[in-house]
């Protein structure tokens, strides 16, 4: 076989090799499947779901989500022009609420979604961001969740938003939040954060 019929093989076999999903996924697109693995395997755990283990339960997926989420980056996001008018105790308040929030919102979202499963459609790097477009198939429904992250230098990526069935979660609490404080304090937008 001569060289160049060689190459045509080992290029097409390449090209077929990578075209059958086998290539390797991104640093942005690992590490979310393996926190998304993580908290899919304490949900499907048959010992944590006894009543008795539901705190148990909601604590270490806690911490699953926190090693993922950067809830700082998202309370910064959400607030827009108004977290520079803060100071460093009302940005701290500010994230310990929303933070809670924001986990609470997830993992309801996930413990309802316990035997479905979660296929990873699409990825789009772009230097320090990237775009990981999930699914959460179900037996009737198909809900699409895309992942917005960004990294620094020490290669760790965490998600800043979150974009469900089209609609950014961090653009709806800006929004949201943005109105409140037109008319509103930053002290009754914390009652309220409180309350929920």
């Amino acid at each position: 076989m001569r060289y160049v019929e060689k190459l045509v093989l080992i290029l097409m076999a390449i090209f077929i090799f990578n075209a059958g999903g086998v290539a390797a996924a991104s640093p942005a697109q690992d590490q979310l499947k393996q926190s998304i693995d993580a908290i899919l395997a304490v949900l499907r755990n048959p010992e944590l779901k006894a009543d008795a283990q539901k705190e148990h339960r909601r604590e270490t997926l806690e911490k699953i989500v926190e090693e993922r989420f950067d809830f700082e980056k998202m309370s910064q996001l959400s607030l827009a022009r108004h977290w520079k008018e803060r100071s460093a105790s009302e940005k701290s308040e500010f994230v310990a609420l929303f933070g809670r929030l924001l986990k609470d919102t997830y993992l309801s979202k996930m413990e309802g979604y316990t035997d479905e499963r979660v296929v990873f459609i699409t990825e789009l790097i772009k230097e320090k961001k990237a775009q990981i477009d999930t699914k959460i198939i179900t037996q009737t429904v198909e809900i699409p969740i895309n992942y917005r992250m960004f990294t620094r230098e020490n290669d760790q990526w965490l998600v800043y938003d979150m974009v469900i069935e089209g609609v950014s979660l961090i653009g709806n609490y800006r929004s949201q939040f943005g109105q409140m404080l037109e008319k509103d304090s930053f002290e009754d937008l914390m009652d309220k954060l409180k309350k929920k």
